[in-house]
């Protein structure tokens, strides 16, 4: 066999002919598999929009179709914030869900102002799931029916309000933009000065009714490795966390080789969303984020959150998630944050956590519900061992699955060939020691000896067709508990 094939190997003329072209020769350090973002979530339920699956850049765009104040539309902004530090170039892909296609019913409340004794003119404004409506003034002068349509054109005034106002007789009466029992976690209040003169009887917004089908959208998403998907449903749709998890599964399927982890928002307490999690012991492709007490939306609880640990994924898969602050959202009262032993039980019990430091929400733990009974630690736990893993298969399928491995004549490793297409055992065993040693090098295994020690290559024993291949590698851990020991004692007088 020729080693260059510039010139065909049937040429006789004399003549000089180069041919270039690019060949890996050793990648210089690991190649991270892509992270990419689906936002599995409803539009409004008075828009008319598509359900075909497309990528999308940013909040307005989705607003202009889906809705402004849906969770397609709010969930996108969590990913694409104003104020920067969104996920950039990381694929923001929509899946949008229908509404409900049976009894679906939009969740509704209401506000009723009732008049003190007006001495002053007092500004208010109305917070519906943690977004402020413009700011409304109550004069001497107004009546209960005034201030209620003041109330409606406040809240009306701000697109991304995710209910919306209508005039009632001395009532401004609130319909949540969607279908569905997501729209029962709106929350409802008024700001208003400490010396207020009006006081305000809110109604929380309640009777909504349906779950949308995400049946639809898992079909959509193909041969394409989605990573992390963000869920607009309800925590505690058992229906549906099983249809993710089942669907989880099959992505880990060996001839799939394309895990992902599905992320839901919860505000509830820690008895409710720990019940929930501790019930799901085998589950590992579901992940709940909490902000416990907080009037944040769940959906934008996950959202936000999201958008940190796929940004720290894309980046540097083996660094864990603590500390990771999400300036999006907006903490509970100091009675609502768990106790480090709250914490700890969560996550034994699938639950992910969460910490407010000088006043910001930052990122703790994040889990999937894995823990089954017996197995400790959970193989499965941590969501970003599943970032590593999934490197790891990443950097084997790009360098089995293609070009360079595929039909190629598969020889013992004793056999000279001058075939420079031949492949043998020990050539896989060779590329299965570089991809240990730049997952080593960027802290994703620990104990690279072991891995090339226990890794190995070899023709099928029943198939001369077939090449078998062992990587056994241990996962690097995580600075996330650290324990300090600190003695003390006296100084006494007359020791000199």
């Amino acid at each position: 066999m020729p080693v260059t094939y510039a010139y065909p190997p049937d040429r006789v003329a004399r003549g000089v002919a180069i041919r270039s072209y690019h060949q890996v020769l050793g990648a210089a350090g690991t190649r991270y598999r892509p992270t990419r973002i689906p936002v599995f979530a409803q539009g409004n339920a008075a828009n008319t929009y598509s359900t075909t699956k497309r990528r999308v850049f940013s909040a307005e765009e989705v607003g202009e179709v889906e809705g402004w104040g849906s969770p397609a539309h709010l969930m996108v902004q969590s990913l694409f914030p104003e104020y920067g530090g969104g996920v950039g170039s990381i694929p923001v892909m929509l899946y949008p869900l229908d509404q409900p296609a049976a009894g679906g019913v939009q969740a509704t409340g209401s506000i009723t102002p009732v008049p003190g004794t007006l001495t002053k003119t007092q500004e208010h404004q109305v917070k519906i799931g943690n977004i402020l409506s413009d700011k409304f003034s109550v004069v001497s002068t107004d009546t209960a029916a005034t201030i209620a349509t003041k109330i409606v054109a406040a809240i009306n005034a701000i697109l991304g309000m995710p209910a919306v106002a209508t005039d009632g007789t001395g009532v401004s009466n609130l319909e949540v933009k969607w279908e569905g029992t997501s729209g029962n976690n709106v929350y409802v209040e008024v700001v208003s000065p400490i010396d207020t003169e009006t006081s305000f009887t809110i109604v929380q917004p309640t009777g909504g009714a349906g779950v949308p089908d995400i049946s639809a959208a898992l079909a959509q998403v193909g041969n394409i490795w989605e990573t992390h998907i963000i869920s607009a449903l309800d925590y505690t749709d058992s229906d549906e966390l099983d249809e993710f998890a089942l669907f989880g599964e099959g992505r880990r399927a060996s001839e799939v080789h394309k895990p992902l982890c599905v992320f839901t928002g919860c505000n509830a307490s820690w008895s409710a969303v720990t019940a929930v999690t501790d019930a799901r012991k085998t589950d590992r492709t579901n992940v709940i984020l909490t902000n416990s007490g907080s009037h944040d939306l769940p959906f934008v609880i996950a959202a936000d959150q999201v958008r940190e640990i796929a940004k720290m994924d894309n980046q540097n898969p083996p660094h864990d998630y603590g500390s990771l602050p999400c300036t999006g959202l907006t903490p509970a009262a100091d009675g609502d944050q768990w106790t480090s032993a709250q914490r700890d039980a969560a996550v034994k019990m699938g639950c992910s956590t969460v910490q407010v430091k000088d006043g910001v929400v930052q990122i703790g733990d994040v889990v999937t519900c894995y823990h089954p009974t017996g197995e400790e630690p959970p193989g499965f736990r941590y969501v970003v061992d599943f970032a590593k893993r999934s490197t790891v298969i990443n950097e084997l399928d790009l360098e089995f699955n293609g070009s360079k491995w595929d039909g190629k004549p598969l020889i013992p490793n004793n056999q000279v060939s001058t075939n420079p297409e031949a492949r043998k055992p020990k050539h896989a065993v060779a590329a299965l020691y570089r991809i240990i040693d730049v997952l080593a090098l960027d802290a994703i295994i620990a104990d690279p000896d072991f891995a090339k020690e226990n890794s190995d290559a070899d023709i099928g024993l029943t198939n001369p067709k077939r090449l078998d291949v062992k990587l056994v590698a241990k996962l690097a851990g995580n600075a996330n508990v650290i324990s300090i020991d600190f003695a003390s004692g006296f100084n006494y007088g007359g020791q000199s």
